[in-house]
């Protein structure tokens, strides 16, 4: 009876000791194992001219028009017949707005559809940037602010001309090349 009882309490004694254990390495590898939710979220772009925005498209629309060297806002409020709305860009030597359409979903354009009737009914002049638009994204861009504004193509980025090299040895190449 007796060595029962000592089995028993040496049993008892395994398994406490055995949940112990399982508690404690649960507890210790959630601590060193890093999830997806412990690296930062990035939520915000910097752009050429300091602008925070959300999106890598609004990025490259953003730096196309300070390269343009087109003066703009970014996302202030504008209220219009009673509605709040939040701009993409203002373009205020222009009076023009420029909205680009990033998403879907039914909320989103429900709102997309309140934005455009509003622009319209107020006469605001409007540049709607679509995701489909990407393809060739500066020559749609052109297409839809020369309805507004006149581009100075003399401001454009035209690559200098390079030397050219060699890429096994590195030596100048002359004209022939």
């Amino acid at each position: 009876m007796e060595s029962q009882l000592v089995l028993i309490l040496i049993f008892g004694i395994i398994v406490i000791f055995g949940i112990i254990l399982i508690y404690l390495r649960a507890t210790i590898c959630k601590h060193k194992t890093k999830t997806t939710d412990s690296y930062p979220k990035i939520n915000k772009y910097r752009c050429l001219d300091g602008h925070r925005v959300r999106s890598k498209g609004e990025l490259i629309i953003d730096n196309y028009l300070f390269f343009l060297g087109i003066s703009h806002t970014y996302e202030k409020v504008l209220f219009l017949r009673g509605n709040k709305l939040k701009y993409d860009w203002f373009l205020p030597e222009y009076d023009v707005y420029i909205e680009y359409w990033g998403y879907s979903g039914k909320r989103y354009l429900k709102r997309k559809k309140l934005k455009l009737d509003l622009y319209k009914k107020e006469k605001k002049k409007l540049v709607s940037i679509e995701n489909w638009m990407f393809y060739d994204i500066y020559t749609n861009i052109n297409k839809l602010l020369e309805n507004y504004l006149k581009i100075n193509k003399e401001k454009y980025w035209k690559p200098k001309p390079t030397k050219k090299f060699c890429s096994n040895c590195g030596i100048e190449l002359d004209e022939r090349f």
